[in-house]
């Protein structure tokens, strides 16, 4: 018997702005709960992070207006069907792909459920853990970005990726300091986030090497595809991007024949939800480029991610903002490293977890009702 897609909504709360950001964006920052609703009751969810301070309207409201009317009746057991529906309305820009993004892995979940079984397992699980990476925040000297790593360290990971001063000679020095202090057999990478020039990627690439670095990420503008060809001729480091690279999956179809990249940052938010992402992930394996995960931008998006990468064989490792507690705020299970220093799939069906009631009905915004959806 067909089940079809009932209602998709959202509400909006508020949070602490997320460490990586306090920098640029004061005040709270807000996310939006998508519920995607079946015509027996059953429901999905996801959450997504409002970028560059804006208000969550920016993608509440594209969800609810542009969205929902196009899956509303759509078959909840095919979210690739109502993906298709949606994608056709990111290229002219009248919706993000953030927006898509949110409904697509609240209809992952949803569907999920209906079978009662997890979205990895729908999506072919191969394994239930991966080993994930602390990734850092900004910190304003080396002794502090010690200390992050040392804490990191204790907490089991054997990862760790810096977000940088941005300047090329405190970035070397800072590199070198870690590798002192994390010894040989921890995997360090540098995010550069799209802040040098050609000279300097090659300087910090260099130096990078000489210390062992796992990849060096983002040095130059994302679509520079010239110039990090270049780069990557020059390095024997891994050089990786398209994190943020607009277009999906047919962007970096064109960035790796154009050869920018050695491997291809991959997350549920950025490449337009968990089919965005597979599309992503046929890319790559047809140019044969490896994926590396890039964090979800909330709890339970990066908890998806993890369903996603446990359908494949590759990544390794799943990115995990540090520390943990900041980004974990509208869920009830978010998934943590384990004793095991692994990262391991929750049991129970769909994502494995479900909305923190309590937390967004108190930091609710927008005269939203946040126990609606339970």
């Amino acid at each position: 018997m067909s089940v079809k897609i009932r209602a998709v909504r959202t509400l909006r709360f508020a949070q602490p702005m997320v460490p990586i950001h306090q920098g640029n964006f004061p005040g709270a920052l807000e996310m939006v709960l998508t519920i995607a609703e079946a015509d027996d009751g059953s429901t999905g969810y996801s959450l997504a992070r409002a970028h560059g301070g804006q208000p969550g309207s920016t993608i509440a409201d594209p969800v609810e207006v542009s969205l929902a009317p196009r899956v509303v009746g759509l078959d909840a057991r095919q979210p690739q069907q109502a993906w298709e529906r949606m994608i056709a309305l990111e290229p002219a820009g009248y919706v993000s792909v953030f927006a898509i993004s949110a409904v697509d892995v609240a209809l992952w979940d949803l569907a999920a459920r209906l079978e009662q079984r997890s979205v990895a397992s729908l999506l072919g699980a191969r394994r239930r853990a991966l080993q994930p990476y602390a990734s850092s925040s900004h910190h304003p000297t080396v002794d502090a970005y010690l200390a992050d790593l040392r804490q990191a360290l204790a907490r089991g990971y054997r990862a760790y990726k810096v977000h940088p001063f941005y300047d090329p000679r405190r970035d070397i020095e800072l590199a070198r300091a870690l590798r002192e202090a994390a010894g040989p057999e921890v995997r360090l990478m540098l995010d550069a986030a799209k802040r040098y020039d050609e000279r300097a990627s090659l300087e910090v690439g260099e130096a990078l090497q000489r210390e062992g670095f796992h990849w060096f990420e983002e040095p130059l503008p994302q679509q520079d595809w010239r110039g990090y060809r270049r780069l990557r001729e020059a390095l024997d480091i891994p050089v990786i991007g398209g994190e943020t690279l607009p277009g999906l999956h047919l962007a970096i179809d064109n960035a790796l024949h154009a050869g920018a990249y050695d491997a291809v940052l991959c997350d549920v938010y950025w490449k337009g939800g968990i089919t965005g992402a597979l599309r992503t992930f046929e890319v790559c394996r047809t140019h044969g480029v490896p994926v590396v995960s890039h964090h979800g931008a909330s709890a339970l998006m990066n908890l998806a991610n993890l369903h996603l990468l446990c359908a494949h064989d590759e990544p390794v490792m799943i990115e995990t903002l540090f520390p943990e507690a900041p980004y974990e705020h509208g869920i009830d299970r978010p998934a943590r490293i384990g004793a095991d220093g692994l990262m391991h799939l929750p049991d129970g069906p769909g994502l494995g977890a479900m909305p923190d009631w309590p937390y967004i009905r108190a930091h609710a915004v927008g005269g939203a009702d946040a126990g609606a959806g339970r």
